[in-house]
């Protein structure tokens, strides 16, 4: 101020006015022309760059937690190229859920009846389930807009996960609540139907929600692991054009054990086993398996792939492992009805 003072009053005034906030009823109109200061600031930043290929989740994570405030005001600032992608409601289900979804969680939610949600899956592997009817060409399109516009903007993305390098966390860029509330409406419930042995009533209440990209000139390939999620959703967006890059799971037998007839007895196999396979994506195609269902990306030769990824888990991240008894399980109407205002009429 001091350098100003001495050019002059009218100088003073012009730059007291473009940082002081609330003096008067006019502060806020003023403030509203002003440049996105945060948007500015966040850009000028310099991340740390992720280079670690495992046991990752806090690289660069002094960082982050320094700047989490000003890059959360910078997503703001930024605002989205599809609106309709940030709230869930009739809209967002009309333009990015398949008829056949939709008419599937009706059938379950007013008649008590899962055969249209079952018929939506087949299981590709031993406790794997692959489906190409739930998600619209739009949802495709538009998420994949939506990330170029993200990855675009110049603001800092922290890396997706403790093991992929290249991605964007869908949670920090404000598409939180309305990935809750498709998981309340669709996935959740869709998750206790393949897997009623893991989840329960509180067993998948939080998500962790990104993409992954894969491409030769970053990450190629991802070695075996198991997510920190009771379930994922494994969403192939596309674009088309790349070969390999297939996804691997490995054989680990029943997902535990539970008490019957006073015997420990073993898990049977199907939904509540972990068999060996491939799987090759394409655009549209969704996998639904058990997080600890242990897995990995084997090398992609060529083009670019991305996946939007979504791990669900307990309240805190808590991951169940250990089995409910068949007498525990959630019935039709519970895993169907325990969604709350996000329930909508699909």
């Amino acid at each position: 101020m001091g350098l100003w003072v001495s050019k002059g009053i009218l100088a003073t005034w012009v730059v007291w006015s473009s940082i002081v906030v609330g003096v008067n009823s006019g502060a806020s109109s003023r403030a509203s022309k002003n440049p996105p200061f945060a948007l500015e600031a966040a850009r000028e930043l310099v991340a740390p760059k992720p280079t670690l290929r495992e046991k990752a989740e806090f690289e660069g994570g002094g960082f982050w937690e320094e700047h989490d405030d000003l890059l959360t005001r910078a997503w703001q600032e930024l605002g989205p190229r599809h609106g309709d992608l940030y709230k869930y409601g009739h809209t967002f289900e009309k333009r990015y859920l398949s008829k056949a979804l939709r008419r599937a969680a009706r059938d379950a939610r007013e008649g008590g009846n899962e055969t249209s949600a079952r018929d939506l899956f087949k299981e590709v592997v031993p406790g794997v389930f692959a489906s190409e009817e739930l998600f619209t060409q739009e949802f495709l399109n538009d998420l994949l807009e939506e990330l170029e516009h993200v990855q675009g903007s110049g603001i800092p993305m922290r890396r997706p996960n403790g093991m992929n390098r290249y991605g964007v966390i869908l949670d920090h860029v404000g598409l939180e609540s309305s990935i809750q509330g498709l998981v309340e409406a669709s996935v959740r419930p869709l998750a206790s139907m393949l897997f009623p042995e893991l989840v329960g009533v509180e067993d998948a209440d939080e998500h962790f929600a990104f993409t992954v990209q894969y491409d030769t000139a970053g990450d190629t390939e991802l070695a075996k692991h198991g997510d920190a999620s009771v379930v994922t959703l494994n969403l192939c967006l596309g674009r088309p054009g790349w070969t390999g890059g297939d996804l691997r799971f490995f054989e680990s037998g029943g997902s535990g054990f539970h008490v019957g007839s006073s015997v420990f007895k073993a898990l049977p196999r199907g939904n509540a086993s972990a068999g060996s396979g491939d799987l090759s994506f394409r655009p549209g195609l969704a996998v639904l398996h058990r997080g600890q269902h242990k897995h990995q990306a084997l090398p992609l030769v060529d083009g670019v792939r991305t996946n939007a990824i979504v791990w669900l888990m307990g309240k805190h991240g808590v991951v169940r492992v250990a089995p409910y008894a068949e007498h525990e399980q959630l019935s039709v109407y519970e895993r169907w009805h325990r969604t709350s205002a996000n329930a909508l009429e699909l």
